[in-house]
């Protein structure tokens, strides 16, 4: 029995060799070009303002050759560059076919001068985008759209109560908020309020606004909130402004 030990052993070898070497030319002829080549890439999306042609073009060079070999990543990253494409996933469909479905980007408010937030707060850059004019305009220092997104939709909501609607809202360096309201009728005018507590601030103002200040929003130019306990109001005709006080002294406001 000893004696058929190394033959045993070599045969055993032997079969691994022939097996690596079969697996090494089976996989060579695989992932040749000309062998296993895509026949067809498929596109699902909304198509609403990203066209089949676009989609085509930005992948062409990407999924020629073979099958196996398409680097998915780059076919997701050249996917996600076309402007109006939010977010792509790409993948193999055996035997032959690349589908690659995506997502349009979803503008919710405008940014700065020349872009655009996306419903996921991130900043879209969509050189001609023609959206509806009457979307909010937001603006802050860079990185900061997700949190004047949210923001603005809280402000919006502590504002409703007084009859308000908000426009446009700016995040200055320094913390402080800008607020730029319509109110009934189509009047104007500007809130200024720090990072102190501004919905519980917001909400407050928006009930005084309605019993006092709503009679007269028409000579309202500017409202400052960067008081403890009261804010206040700069006037169109020039004349002083004045503070109102809104909470009883030593309590925030």
């Amino acid at each position: 029995m000893n004696g058929r030990t190394p033959v045993a052993l070599v045969l055993r070898l032997s079969s691994a060799l022939l097996l690596a070497v079969g697996l090494f030319y089976a996989a060579d002829w695989a992932l040749r070009a000309e062998n296993f080549p895509v026949q067809q890439v498929r596109f699902e999306g909304s198509f609403r303002h990203v066209t089949q042609q676009e989609l085509e073009a930005a992948v062409l060079e990407h999924v020629r050759g073979n099958f196996l070999l398409v680097d998915l990543e780059a076919v997701k990253g050249r996917v996600e560059a076309i402007p109006w494409v939010h977010r792509a996933s790409v993948r193999r469909q055996f035997p032959n076919e690349i589908t690659i479905r995506f997502s349009e980007q979803e503008l919710v408010a405008r940014w700065g001068e020349d872009a655009w937030v996306n419903a996921s707060g991130e900043v879209a850059r969509i050189p001609g985008a023609a959206v509806a004019g009457d979307l909010p305009r937001l603006a802050g220092p860079e990185g900061s759209s997700a949190e004047v997104l949210a923001a603005f939709r809280d402000f919006r909501a502590a504002l409703a109560a007084g009859g308000l609607t908000l426009l446009g809202l700016e995040l200055a360096p320094r913390r402080s908020w800008t607020l730029e309201l319509e109110a009934e009728g189509g009047h104007r005018l500007t809130l200024v309020l720090d990072d102190a507590d501004p919905r519980a601030r917001l909400e407050r103002f928006a009930r005084a606004y309605r019993s006092t200040l709503a009679a007269q929003v028409e000579a309202i130019r500017r409202v400052d909130l960067r008081y403890t306990n009261g804010f206040a109001v700069e006037w169109h005709t020039g004349g002083n402004a004045r503070v109102a006080r809104t909470t009883r002294p030593g309590n925030e406001g």
